[in-house]
């Protein structure tokens, strides 16, 4: 009978904590989906640049209403060639790790250095799972430090990479 209800408490637990985890959706479009199938209430801001890209600016706000710990995040969605090629979560001076964890809790914890304090660490992390590249930085930024998620396709990796090397080159030359 204890067994039945321990093994009961851990199923219910382990259903609460992917239920927390997954609570924002914040994907709302497949990769490969052209911008045109984004639809939602007001319409998201769009931005060309003059390296094929374009984006949509999208605050979690918008689509993920219920997901406290992410207010203030912006979505921003690339898309080249037409196509959802790069998902990117920003969240700048906020003054917590909500992304870390939300991070943590999607794709999979990993260790930081003991002596760290979770506030003042730098650095990235990656996954990787059968369709993605999934990367995880905090950095310092003025006035404070900002935490990104960037979830790129596999299918569009080496489109996402000769796009950023054009945005480079773009940024070498102002120098």
């Amino acid at each position: 009978m204890i067994k039945r209800i321990a093994i009961t408490s851990l199923s219910l637990l382990i259903f609460i904590t992917t239920s927390v985890a997954y609570a924002c959706d914040f994907k709302i479009g497949q990769f490969g989906d052209p911008k045109e199938k984004i639809k939602i209430d007001p319409p998201p801001v769009f931005f060309s640049d003059e390296f094929g890209g374009h984006t949509i600016v999208i605050p979690t706000e918008e689509i993920c209403r219920d997901e406290v710990n992410l207010l203030g995040t912006v979505v921003m969605n690339l898309y080249i060639d037409n196509k959802l090629s790069q998902i990117r979560l920003e969240r700048a001076n906020m003054n917590d790790r909500n992304l870390m964890d939300f991070a943590m809790k999607k794709y999979g914890s990993f260790r930081l250095p003991q002596e760290i304090d979770k506030m003042r660490w730098r650095g990235t992390h990656r996954w990787e799972s059968d369709s993605e590249y999934i990367v995880y930085v905090v950095s310092n930024i003025q006035n404070g430090s900002i935490e990104i998620i960037e979830i790129t396709s596999k299918l569009y990796a080496n489109d996402v990479a000769n796009y950023y090397e054009k945005f480079g080159k773009w940024l070498e030359s102002k120098n």
